[in-house]
């Protein structure tokens, strides 16, 4: 009876947060503003959007993100990210937390990418997902895991796959509920020094594939422009960034016709160059 009862609180916030626990979330501004774009791109939120991303940086770098669903208090997302890169590979931490008071989700992942080669890279994050409802039914706690492969055959073009909880994990018993799979294949092309595109499909086993597409322009090399779409819900994304020193400052917004817009930012900070 309680796994049922938890069942339908957990299903509850589900519905209330737009999102499903332990399914894949975009994170970052810089990918929210491209449609939702991320398997095909590599920066610091490589660590949540796909491990084999992170071999390729240089820098040991972290940085915090947010974001505010609908502009409701309660539907509100934080990330804090950190990444190591070492010569044998790349060391990332993500900590998450979403929801409200009495209901919320808290999520820490532990990944490593490591390059193949001038061409190839793969990684693996090892999620620990923490879901609380303090006042009535307690709380469970779940371990996932996260695989991601990256491929660079030109110097333009970046094709990456993303597979989130590919060992089935339960949520529940009785009922039966589990974390959902979710497979996600991108790439990113450069047309030209200022221009970039990215596109993207991903699938899960329950629901219809969403698509997402996106640009970035660089005014200067410190300023940037992006807009993109979405499908499932439809959704029309954009935002700028600015780098000054080591600081990277990212905003964007995705909005929905219907439920409006849900604003973020994100600061990326380099504290050293190799």
């Amino acid at each position: 009876m309680k796994n049922l009862l938890l069942t339908g609180m957990f299903l509850l916030f589900v519905s209330n947060a737009v999102y499903s626990v332990g399914e894949r979330t975009v994170t970052g501004s810089r990918q929210t503003a491209l449609g939702g774009s991320s398997v095909g791109l590599t920066d610091l939120w490589s660590i949540a959007n796909n491990p084999a991303g992170s071999a390729w940086l240089k820098n040991l770098s972290a940085g915090i993100w947010f974001e505010n669903r609908f502009l409701l208090k309660t539907l509100s997302y934080e990330k804090l990210g950190f990444a190591l890169p070492l010569k044998s590979g790349s060391f990332g931490l993500v900590v998450s937390h979403r929801g409200s008071t009495n209901c919320h989700e808290m999520k820490a992942g532990l990944s490593y990418g490591r390059k193949f080669g001038s061409h190839f890279s793969a990684g693996v994050t090892i999620n620990y997902l923490r879901l609380d409802f303090p006042d009535a039914y307690g709380g469970k706690s779940m371990v996932s895991c996260e695989i991601g492969l990256m491929y660079l055959p030109t110097k333009q073009l970046v094709l990456g796959a993303h597979f989130v909880n590919p060992v089935p994990v339960k949520i529940t018993s009785q009922p039966e509920e589990l974390l959902p799979m979710v497979l996600c294949l991108g790439a990113s092309y450069r047309f030209s020094p200022s221009l970039m595109g990215t596109l993207e499909a991903e699938k899960d086993l329950q629901h219809f594939p969403v698509f997402r597409a996106g640009a970035e322009y660089h005014f200067t090399k410190s300023m940037f422009a992006r807009m993109g779409i979405s499908t499932n819900p439809g959704t029309f994304t954009f935002g700028f960034g600015l780098q000054f020193g080591r600081f990277t400052l990212d905003v964007a917004s995705e909005y929905h016709q219907n439920l409006g817009f849900c604003p973020s930012g994100s600061v990326v900070y380099c504290f050293s160059h190799r």
